[in-house]
């Protein structure tokens, strides 16, 4: 299972950019009008001076190379970060998918609410969804100073790229890692 959600460094050196770059436009409320329109804070308090940032990696792509994004909803990004055929995700896999401590996910278990079943923890993806709909930055005290409608995108990139292309792009990187 690919991980959809990045950590900010991923993002910058992905980018080319620094990471304080980054925390620059989430401070300044400009990350819309740099192209980052999905941006989630996976912080234990979101409302708090303290970030935990992950980028959609289909985005962070897009905009490294200079392509348009193709238009989408919050529910379609959610939909690429928890596949829809599952109604359960393991506890791991809850780590892997928004590149998260153990830790983490334990301080986070009220709000992810997780269950114990046959001994494991599970997450329903309807939970999920929700949280990552409340922990997107338009949701957050760090959100851009107009909250973005569905219909705002990014406008300044040359082509469009969508899920698919991700994909041939990550699979043609991941087997030139392996060369």
């Amino acid at each position: 299972m690919n991980a959809q959600l990045v950590k900010i460094d991923v993002a910058a050196a992905q980018l080319g950019w620094s990471a304080a770059k980054l925390f620059d436009l989430v401070d300044g409320g400009t990350l819309l009008e740099a192209g980052f329109e999905w941006v989630f804070n996976l912080a234990n308090d979101p409302q708090g001076k303290r970030r935990d940032l992950r980028f959609w990696m289909l985005e962070v792509q897009a905009r490294s190379n200079d392509t348009k994004l193709a238009a989408y909803e919050l529910s379609g990004v959610i939909n690429t970060i928890l596949p829809p055929a599952r109604r359960f995700f393991h506890a791991g896999e809850v780590d892997q998918l928004f590149q998260i401590r153990p830790r983490t996910r334990i301080d986070l278990h009220d709000e992810l609410a997780g269950s114990l079943n046959s001994g494991r923890n599970q997450y329903a993806r309807a939970d999920l969804a929700a949280f990552l709909k409340r922990r997107h930055l338009s949701a957050t005290k760090f959100a851009t100073k107009e909250t973005p409608t569905p219909t705002q995108r990014i406008t300044s990139h040359k082509s469009p790229i969508g899920e698919e292309a991700f994909r041939r792009t990550r699979m043609s990187t991941s087997s030139q890692k392996l060369s």
